[in-house]
């Protein structure tokens, strides 16, 4: 079991991007994990809290994406975002792991709040549990994540989000720390059917990822998506299909080394 924990280990932590706070949601993974300037977007809930800010009512949904075809080596998520007068309280929850060899749980809450109609901005606390098996044990800890979205032009919207600026420690007897990861994303709505997305994403220990991705929406019912990202090398592709108030997302992505990683979201509540 040993033999087999540090290959299954090693893949966790490069899917993964050093471990912590990869993008969630089937939409995002089908633009290559772009997601840092959409807006209105339940998934704002994990990739930038500040686009929560737009959404005008009650939103919740579930994901799961199974990475690399491997068995157990899933992430599954809820999120949810509930308007108030003042303002958009969201909430997120995600676990993944390898069974009872490796698993990793986030808590988080967050607030998001528009100022006038062309900037918002948003803070998360979380709830971290990370546990390793064979008797190495569990550790917790907590950090915080903000956002922000600016729209400086008519169909431009920037958004900035910085995940773990405090270095918090993931253990307290040793100094081994959360990642402290910061993205930067653009996108540019050429119509109410298209979209162009792109963003850096620096982890302030590795080298930088670049990401794009596009959104056409033939019908007002369909979605068609397409992505790519370098650092690692990434491809991606999806839909989604819109039935009243729910949607169903599909995505797939490629990793050139480790292979297929589907993915699928369903939600209540459309912007």
């Amino acid at each position: 079991m040993k033999k087999l924990f540090l290959p299954l280990f090693v893949l966790l932590c490069c899917s993964a991007n050093a471990g912590d706070n990869t993008p969630l949601g089937a939409r995002s993974m089908a633009t290559a994990g772009c997601g840092t300037a959409f807006t209105g977007d339940l998934w704002n809930a994990h990739n930038n809290q500040a686009g929560l800010a737009f959404i005008k009512d009650f939103q919740a949904g579930i994901f799961y994406e199974n990475r690399f075809l491997v068995d157990n080596l899933g992430m599954k998520a809820f999120a949810a975002a509930m308007p108030i007068k003042n303002g958009v309280f969201g909430v997120e929850v995600n676990a993944m792991g390898l069974g009872k060899l490796y698993s990793e749980n986030k808590f988080g809450i967050s607030y998001a709040k528009t100022f006038g109609p062309k900037f918002a901005a948003s803070v998360q606390l979380n709830y971290l549990n990370t546990f390793i098996g064979d008797n190495y044990g569990t550790t917790a800890t907590v950090c915080g994540e903000f956002g922000l979205i600016a729209i400086p032009v008519k169909n431009l919207v920037i958004g900035f989000h910085l995940f773990n600026p405090t270095r918090s420690k993931l253990s307290g007897n040793l100094d081994e720390r959360l990642p402290t990861i910061m993205r930067l994303g653009a996108l540019y709505n050429f119509s109410k059917q298209v979209f162009l997305t792109v963003e850096a994403e620096k982890d302030v220990d590795f080298n930088p990822t670049i990401r794009g991705g596009i959104e056409y929406r033939p019908t007002p019912n369909f979605y068609l998506r397409v992505g790519a990202a370098a650092n690692p090398s990434l491809m991606a592709f999806g839909f989604g299909i819109v039935n009243k108030k729910l949607r169903l997302d599909i995505s797939t992505s490629f990793h050139s080394q480790l292979g297929f990683s589907p993915a699928i979201g369903l939600q209540y509540g459309i912007n």
